[in-house]
């Protein structure tokens, strides 16, 4: 077990500054739902253009992920931190000023770029910078409370901001924030400048990122169009271009992603564990508050407030994980979180017509809560274990990537089987809408089985320190 060690002051204000930044990232893709139709009315947006409030968004963000990772490697991530949080701050100031559908789109297109410079900064810095394994572990137990918090709380603050403010202070208010982090930077984060003798891998960026923008706009658009031409040939060109960046990567001397990454087992699971879990938290919420909207009549704040105990419990349960990683190891935490979150998806199954809050609903939501508590951090801590200090960055980029993208593609899977089964899908006949959440919920019973697997064969049981950076990365078993 890893010996306890407490924080100075100045790590907590790096922890502070880091970690502040990251809720102001992940809240930015769940706030704005809550405001969209204020804004339809305030800007005139027309309905078949509502999506792209979002989609523009979770496009340039999940596609640029794992380039920005990289650059941080080579380019020094204090100062990726600094330029992305710059470019996203600006991007929310003229978010909040728009007077044209096209200028919200652009804007939040251009907070997408800048968030995918900043996360895996934020992730690789906190990794880098506390060198303790019980401390590290803590740390990542804080980052997971401030990433599936902030992910459920971002209805409930949309609609307090948006009844109480106007909805364009879900983006003003990302400027106090943003401002402090970018005089507060430079003074706190240990400077890491660019690594002489090493070039970007521009081919495999571009090709790369034109591969993962189009998949991301595919599966936005399916969400809406279902599996229509432009659907089609978009993954269909995501398919070519990520063929010929892996065949890029495989030939060129200093490639974007070293695919010798991928022999470490720890790496791999906890990817696909990301991704497990983020498909089982869109789902959840998403079918959620469908339910409590549609069928028991709530209103979008309702909805939202209804989220709350929930968010509590998360941000309990994954501030403790750091100390129960330090007793149990990663693989019992993700076992656990696991075992708790399929118990979340039964007790959602039974939602029924005339149903209660109190009894179908919360009860669920607070074991899946549970689960993704416990199973957050530590599958993030699995995806960077063994990785040498000069690849974080990279490591940092897959894994946010495997939570956005794989999380948004796995729930589409799950949203369109639970639509097939509505005789009419624009039906509002409670019975119907039900069976057809049900049938997701089923469906998705599946996800906290493969977390089993996944956990049990590919992560290491207990930390170990990460390899050095002049050593090869070795996952541990």
């Amino acid at each position: 077990m890893a010996q306890r060690a407490s924080l100075a002051t100045r790590e907590r204000l790096i922890l502070g500054v880091l970690l502040i930044v990251q809720f102001m990232l992940i809240l930015d893709v769940a706030i704005v739902s809550v405001a969209v139709p204020s804004m339809q009315e305030s800007l005139g947006i027309r309905a078949g253009d509502l999506q792209w409030v979002s989609t523009a968004y979770t496009l340039t963000f999940g596609g640029l992920l794992v380039a920005a990772g990289r650059i941080a490697d080579l380019f020094g991530r204090r100062r990726m931190f600094i330029i992305g949080t710059a470019v996203f701050t600006v991007s929310s100031l003229f978010c909040g000023a728009v007077q044209e559908p096209w200028q919200l789109f652009a804007a939040r297109g251009a907070q997408g770029v800048g968030a995918a410079l900043v996360s895996p900064a934020i992730l690789s810095l906190l990794l880098t910078s506390f060198a303790d394994e019980g401390v590290r572990n803590r740390v990542l137990g804080l980052w997971g409370a401030v990433g599936s918090g902030g992910a459920i709380a971002g209805q409930l603050i949309g609609g307090v901001i948006t009844d109480s403010l106007g909805w364009r202070w879900i983006f003003l208010v990302n400027l106090p924030i943003g401002i402090l982090a970018c005089v507060a930077a430079p003074v706190l984060l240990a400077r890491d400048g660019e690594r002489s003798g090493e070039r970007l891998d521009t081919a495999g960026a571009v090709t790369l990122t034109l591969g993962l923008l189009c998949a991301v706009f595919g599966v936005s658009r399916i969400a809406e169009h279902g599996a229509d031409t432009v659907v089609i040939a978009v993954f269909v060109l995501a398919a070519i271009l990520l063929a010929v960046f892996a065949r890029h990567e495989r030939r060129y001397p200093e490639p974007l992603v070293p695919f010798d990454v991928f022999e470490n087992r720890s790496l791999v699971g906890g990817n696909l564990l990301s991704i497990v879990n983020g498909v089982m938290v869109m789902t959840a919420i998403f079918f959620s508050t469908l339910y409590m909207q549609h069928v028991l009549n709530f209103s979008a704040l309702q909805a939202g407030l209804a989220f709350a105990p929930v968010t509590v419990v998360i941000l309990i349960i994954s501030g403790m994980t750091g100390r129960l990683t330090d007793r149990f190891g990663i693989r019992a935490l993700l076992v656990t979180g696991a075992v708790f979150t399929g118990l979340g998806i039964l007790g959602l199954m039974a939602m029924r017509v005339g149903g209660d809050y109190w009894i179908t609903v919360l009860p669920g939501l607070l074991l899946l809560g549970v689960g993704q508590g416990l199973a957050f951090a530590p599958a993030t801590a699995a995806a960077t274990h063994g990785v040498p200090d000069d690849r974080q960055g990279l490591a940092a980029g897959l894994v946010t990537m495997s939570q956005q993208l794989g999380g948004a593609v796995g729930f589409a899977v799950l949203a369109t089987i639970a639509a097939a089964v509505l005789p009419d899908p624009t039906t509002s006949d409670p019975y119907a809408l039900i069976d057809g959440y049900r049938l997701g919920y089923l469906v998705g019973l599946v996800l906290p089985v493969l977390g089993v697997i996944f956990a049990l064969w590919l992560t290491p049981g207990r930390t170990t320190p990460a390899a050095p950076a002049d050593e090869p990365a070795t996952a541990g078993a």
